[in-house]
């Protein structure tokens, strides 16, 4: 996606509205938001940058109907990946602290912010969440491996320009593990919107990067 100013602004919009709904519109929420699309659009992001923050975020207007807690699910991805550094261990869990100490200061109760917590951990997508919204965000998280092949080509090219430190041999081995631990899954999208429109794409997606690293390419 191409970046314009107009882009930000959309999503500072997003977050003013959603501060409204949750009763917390004012300068201190405002700042928040401007302080994490800072974030979102530090280098040496490629893929997990604003454009990706945008992209979740339309997927979850698209479901928004479906899910139990629509708050605490957008709250969970605009931060997400609101710390993300590919050197470092832990950015998930990073990310998480960032939203509890946020939306404790904010007076939010000890529900939302454990609601918010458990989502954001779950986009370590260490193991296939249980149920409910926890479901919903993970899919929204790996939508783009159901896109189509040209973005999907991109998407690796974005991954691989943010692993550009690691050494090529180890990177293969390493985004070899991660695409095939999908494909060891008995479903990649455990939500039924999801697993309808992009399960069958992303596997042909998944399959055809596994062949180009196993042959020394980037897909």
């Amino acid at each position: 996606m191409w970046w314009t100013p107009a882009h930000r602004d959309e999503l500072l919009v997003r977050w003013t509205e959603l501060g409204a709904r949750l009763g917390c519109a004012g300068h201190r929420w405002n700042r928040e938001g401007k302080r994490l699309l800072q974030n979102w659009a530090r280098w040496p992001r490629r893929y997990h940058n604003t454009p990706h923050l945008h992209a979740c975020l339309r997927h979850f207007s698209q479901v928004r109907d479906d899910l139990a807690s629509p708050n605490a699910v957008e709250l969970a991805l605009w931060f997400h990946d609101a710390i993300y550094w590919p050197w470092l261990a832990r950015n998930e869990e990073k990310s998480a602290l960032w939203a509890l100490t946020f939306l404790a200061e904010m007076g939010f109760d000890e529900t939302l912010r454990k609601t918010v917590n458990s989502h954001i951990l779950d986009t370590r997508h260490h193991a296939v969440p249980g149920s409910g919204d926890a479901q919903w965000v993970v899919d929204i998280d790996l939508a783009i491996l159901g896109q189509s092949e040209s973005v999907y080509r991109q998407f690796e090219r974005d991954v691989r320009s943010e692993y550009r430190w690691v050494r090529w041999s180890r990177y293969v081995q390493g985004r070899s593990a991660v695409l095939q631990s999908f494909m060891d899954r008995p479903r990649i999208y455990n939500t039924p919107w999801f697993y309808e429109r992009y399960e069958a794409v992303a596997r042909t997606n998944l399959q055809a990067a596994l062949v180009a690293l196993s042959r020394n390419q980037l897909y």
